[in-house]
């Protein structure tokens, strides 16, 4: 196994860097939706990251794209924005990408690079959170198109996005089938909620969304009719990989304010760095950090191989968000009083951290399937 990055990879790295602290951190926007900020990174090209070039895209490995995105969270403290990228990137982009026809490639892609396009996923529902398969939404198959009846809740994105990902029942019997559709704002009947006020990640809007007998053109179906629950599946294993990669990059940001503060106050004659008590949540920083991008390195190699990683992005998953919401409490301990003002933004770095281990699968679920996929790992010989 070579773990050194290439000459390419570390000039995008730190690219990345360079422009996200430069121009993505300022501070009015860091509790709501810029898009100055959106058009920056348009321009910046970071949307295509793995999009062929015939779609505008950079045509990058995903674990070129996995460095990156981590890079942006180390660089970007911006974590609803951070958040807005990804969900366009790897739950709307991505997916059309990866399992959309020629034609809705040709639609839709190119303009979702540019960032003229925002997209979204529209998945969870009011009673079917961790229980998708006990959505409710529905749509109906006539002559040249669906009808769309249902409602989404707690959509990231959602007052800004100009397209959905939208999951529906299309089957009830033998047994529940879904479709995944791609459906425009524009559709008649489809009705944007207002923004949902929430802990963190402010600078992500986030809504209901409902659909009031949309029709949907049959071309906008992703993959085939009634194979959405295999389409949700990677949908999340893409979700919980590159959503949380930038948690990565900002537990390292953590670390280093966390050790820089730690040198510069002086208690007792001495920088509180030389405590046990102080140095060891740093350490244990350290450790975290290490860990996971070994882990988000993994994943990214085995999806460039075209293999799957179901299992890596549950661990993963579970792993980055109990540590990132425990480095950020570490960070606003370690800085004490000052950690818990306004001014030094520790206590946003913990607001923005606290929902992550509850999105995208809480860790409750992620365990339920770390257990269940135990038996169909191969044994160490």
């Amino acid at each position: 196994m070579n773990f050194e990055l290439t000459s390419d990879q570390i000039k995008l790295k730190q690219e990345i860097i360079n422009f996200a602290q430069e121009n993505l951190n300022d501070e009015e926007s860091l509790e709501k939706f810029s898009y100055v900020m959106w058009k920056k990174v348009s321009e910046f090209g970071l949307f295509g990251l793995t999009v062929p070039e015939e779609y505008g895209g950079l045509n990058e490995s995903f674990l070129t794209a996995a460095i990156a995105i981590e890079a942006l969270g180390y660089s970007c403290k911006n974590n609803g924005l951070v958040f807005v990228i990804n969900n366009h990137i790897w739950v709307a982009l991505n997916l059309i990408n990866l399992y959309g026809s020629r034609e809705l490639k040709e639609k839709y892609l190119n303009k979702m690079v540019d960032g003229e396009l925002i997209g979204a996923i529209s998945l969870t529902e009011a009673d079917a959170g961790s229980d998708a398969m006990n959505m409710s939404s529905s749509a109906t198959e006539e002559e040249d198109h669906f009808v769309l009846n249902g409602s989404k809740m707690f959509i990231s994105n959602g007052p800004i996005a100009d397209l959905f990902i939208v999951f529906a029942m299309t089957s009830m019997k033998p047994f529940k089938q879904i479709t995944a559709f791609v459906v425009e704002k524009k559709f008649q009947g489809v009705v944007i909620g207002k923004n949902i006020e929430k802990m963190g990640l402010n600078a992500c809007p986030t809504s209901e969304i409902t659909f009031d007998h949309v029709k949907i053109p049959k071309g906008n179906i992703l993959g085939r009719k009634n194979m959405g629950s295999s389409l949700m599946t990677n949908a999340l294993e893409w979700e919980r990989c590159y959503e949380f990669a930038p948690h990565v990059g900002a537990m390292q940001r953590l670390m280093e304010t966390s050790y820089k503060y730690a040198n510069d106050r002086i208690q007792f004659g001495q920088p509180i760095s030389q405590f046990q008590a102080v140095s060891h949540k740093i350490s244990e920083m350290k450790v975290a950090i290490e860990l996971s991008r070994l882990m988000l390195y993994k994943i990214a190699w085995l999806k460039d191989q075209g293999k799957s990683a179901f299992l890596e992005v549950s661990i993963f998953k579970t792993f980055v968000s109990e540590q990132y919401i425990k480095t950020c409490k570490n960070a606003l301990q370690i800085h004490g009083a000052y950690g818990y003002t306004k001014e030094y933004g520790i206590e946003r770095e913990l607001r923005d951290a606290i929902a992550c281990d509850i999105y995208s699968g809480t860790s409750e679920m992620q365990k339920n399937t770390i257990f269940t996929m135990i038996p169909s790992v191969d044994n160490f010989n």
